[in-house]
């Protein structure tokens, strides 16, 4: 068994995912700092048209985000909010890495409970 199904601070979603599969490690996805399973590839998604986007913050920070379904393996903090959101409708709250507490991304909902995580592709990797 893989380690990190060994791994006590995995979602209990994520840590049955990887328990059915007889390859672990394919179409995973990791954080780059720590390599913990942060997603699947299978959990991709698209919005407005796309998996890939590319945003600027108010600060003049850009990011290239994409788009997940799910991601198990981020912790999600802060409050929500609205302000410069970069999906019309959407509130946001901050996704980091369970295990290394590495900013990943974050998490958008809307008020008919749909969720999407924007991943931020430089800082997650997958095999």
């Amino acid at each position: 068994m893989s380690d990190i199904v060994e791994d006590q601070t995995l979602d209990p979603v994520l840590k049955e995912i990887l328990e059915r599969e007889a390859e672990p490690k394919k179409g995973y996805v990791y954080c780059s700092v720590c390599s913990h399973v942060i997603s699947h590839v299978d959990e991709r998604i698209e919005v407005n048209g796309s998996h890939r986007h590319e945003f600027m913050n108010p600060h003049g920070f850009q990011f290239e985000i994409g788009c997940y379904r799910d991601a198990h393996g981020c912790t999600i903090s802060g409050d929500r909010t609205a302000a410069d959101t970069w999906f019309m409708g959407y509130e946001w709250r901050y996704a980091s890495c369970t295990e290394c507490n590495q900013h990943l991304g974050w998490i958008f909902d809307n008020s008919a409970a749909d969720t999407f995580y924007g991943l931020i592709l430089d800082r997650i990797q997958s095999e």
